[in-house]
């Protein structure tokens, strides 16, 4: 297909996405969640009682015990060593900023920031956890400074091999409600660990160069990567949200999700500060090799009922051997996930950049997962790939996928990557059910009934835009009709089809048991191609 989502036909469609998207955003403040009723708010940063406020860029010792209140200057680790002991009457705390705009306090007048290089310690992480709940520790509240990124820069010691901050020690609800806001890592291991529930983590950038233009590598060696995680949820907390930070570069996942309920949220992955791709190689010969952007992994879900919507992932590529699979963008395990509008593989500018691996991996038997009205441009590998033994009930619906080019195949697998790749494992039911079948198009008017074999009374059927080039693709028409109990259908388009395009569908069973063994909300793999007159062109064949 010459253009991904630029073809004139599609744009109205892609703006109405948009408004749905913004709309979304307003009606559903879940995305950027607050905390739980019966649990911590987010810091209290609004109506903190106690305030600290650091006042060095240095670190003069490493020292566990030092604080703020006794102790001075008032640096970073001082100051979350006293947060982390003060008893709770004295809580939310603050740790706020007031360091002096001077070379010996870490300021660089040419970018505005404040850098911060704390000393290495003994421990796996350069600082103290964050313990007992409610801090906030906030960079945007340093005066002065750039207003077009974090000001305060924390940058980790030697070779990078260091944790960051960690929130919290576990998820039994004495840690809750802390909030990390305005700040850059540079040079750790994972950057930021979360071990407990109801906090927000927003404003920041992992990974990334001090200008926010190119990626920071650790002890500046590629394959090491900005880092192994930007954020890294531990396993059993709930209702943390991530939401407006750029992850970039990282060697092993920009966030990992596990535990339940928790978001993940207009994010950038893999990009510059401005969401752009701005070292992209366009050469063929030159895209995801090693002198390509280095954007690093995408984020991995666990656990049950992740949110991951409205982020921007494009340029991710890691330095790794040419043999092994480039990282997914998203890579679902679990359950009852929602993965919606997101943007994978073309910038904030509109910018067809692609990412090296899939776009969206549902794996490990996933179930009640729903993919909703997310847009995949040139992926590496499938844009969307399915498997597992137990794989059931998983919804896809009003996603885009295209592709410049044929679908690889990776050496070794049965399967050849595609727009919705059936992987090997899935039950062999679900491989063999035919998604419905196009009977006639005329004009507007598109009819159908149940694939062959494949009997489908009530299943709701998307149908989809393709050309005939011979790349299986999909672009969303926000055509979708419900079958009747014979399995017979009509569905209107907004616009005829154009020479040398037709139409691929999906299906969606309505009840147990019209997939054998299967559940309502699963959605099938994609059609053969229906084009008008009767032509029915198989994927990859041109006839």
């Amino acid at each position: 297909m010459k253009s991904r989502f630029s073809l004139a036909h599609f744009w109205p469609v892609l703006a109405a996405v948009a408004v749905v998207a913004f709309l979304f955003v307003l009606l559903a403040p879940g995305v950027s969640a607050g905390a739980s009723a019966d649990r911590a708010p987010f810091g209290g940063m609004d109506n903190p009682v106690t305030t600290i406020t650091v006042d060095s860029g240095t670190d003069p010792d490493n020292s566990k015990s030092k604080k703020c209140s006794t102790a001075t200057p008032c640096t970073l680790r001082r100051a979350i060593v006293q947060a982390r002991s003060l008893p709770a009457n004295e809580r939310p705390v603050l740790i706020n900023f007031n360091i002096p705009a001077t070379p010996a306090e870490g300021y660089d007048g040419g970018l505005k920031i404040w850098k911060l290089h704390p000393l290495k310690t003994s421990d796996p992480s350069v600082f103290r956890r964050l313990e007992g709940g409610q801090i906030t520790i906030d960079g945007s509240t340093q005066p002065g400074g750039r207003a077009d990124g974090p000001k305060i820069v924390i940058v980790g010691p030697g070779t990078g091999a260091r944790d960051g901050l960690i929130v919290g020690v576990n998820n039994a609800g004495a840690h809750d409600g802390n909030v990390i806001r305005g700040l850059a890592f540079q040079n750790f291991k994972t950057h930021l660990i979360i071990n407990s529930n109801d906090n927000l983590v927003e404003h920041n950038w992992f990974g990334l160069s001090d200008d926010g233009q190119d990626v920071f590598l650790r002890d500046d060696e590629p394959e090491d990567g900005s880092g192994s995680a930007g954020v890294a949820l531990s396993a059993n907390v709930e209702d943390n949200v991530v939401q407006n930070n750029v992850f970039l570069g990282f060697d092993g996942v920009a966030a990992a999700l596990r535990g339940e309920q928790n978001a993940f949220a207009h994010n950038f992955v893999g990009t510059a500060a401005d969401g752009t791709v701005p070292g992209k190689q366009t050469d063929p010969d030159l895209i995801c090799t090693t002198v390509d952007w280095l954007g690093g992994g995408g984020i991995s879900l666990e656990g049950e009922k992740q949110t991951v919507s409205e982020n921007v992932f494009a340029g991710l590529r890691q330095e790794i051997f040419q043999i092994s699979t480039q990282p997914d963008a998203i890579r679902s395990a679990g359950s009852k996930h929602t993965i919606q509008y997101n943007v994978i593989g073309m910038d904030e500018n509109g910018a067809e950049v692609g990412v090296c691996g899939r776009g969206i991996y549902l794996i490990s038997s996933p179930q009640d997962v729903q993919v909703l009205h997310n847009m995949i441009v040139n992926p590496g590998l499938s844009g969307i790939s399915l498997n597992g033994v137990l794989y059931d009930a998983n919804t896809l619906r009003g996603n885009g996928i295209t592709r410049q080019g044929s679908w690889p195949q990776i050496e070794g697998n049965p399967k050849a990557e595609d727009a919705i790749q059936l992987g090997p494992s899935l039950p062999d039911a679900f491989v063999d059910f035919q998604p419905a079948r196009i009977t006639a198009i005329d004009g507007l008017t598109v009819s159908g009934t149940s694939g062959a074999g494949s009997p489908c009374p009530k299943c709701v059927i998307e149908v989809f835009l393709d050309d005939a080039d011979g790349v299986v693709e999909a672009q969303p028409l926000t055509v979708v009709t419900t079958a009747d109990s014979s399995g017979n259908w009509t569905a209107q388009l907004s616009f005829p089809l154009a020479p040398g395009y037709g139409l691929r569908t999906t299906s969606t069973t309505a009840r147990y048991n019209t997939i054998p063994n299967m559940s309502a909300g699963t959605t099938t793999g994609l059609s053969v191609l229906y084009r008008p007159a009767g032509k029915v062109f198989l994927p990859s064949i041109l006839r």
